[in-house]
């Protein structure tokens, strides 16, 4: 994915689109606390991935959300070619 988005990135920024890849964390939806097999234990598979996350907690739906939003805005303007991390620090601490 890190490959297709620089290349990417690199093609259509003649045409002034930007490419981002978001890599978020374990996000607490559906999908998610649906793989538990028993929802009484739902709780306890989320509370075990939270403990490979620096920040000692699963995200949530909005905060990936916001991170979609900022590459969106015009703040994200001179941001291409990137895979933003929105995973609490598991993959870089």
């Amino acid at each position: 994915m890190r490959s297709f988005t620089r290349t990417w990135a690199a093609e259509l920024a003649g045409r002034h689109i930007r490419v981002n890849t978001i890599a978020p964390g374990p996000t607490e939806t559906p999908g998610l606390t649906g793989l538990a097999s028993d929802p009484s234990q739902t709780q306890g598979m989320l509370d075990a991935m939270a403990g490979n996350v620096p920040l000692g907690r699963v995200a949530q739906p909005a905060e990936i959300a916001n991170v979609v939003l900022f590459l969106a805005s015009d703040q994200a303007s001179f941001v291409t070619g990137t895979e933003l991390f929105a995973d609490g620090g598991e993959t870089q601490v």
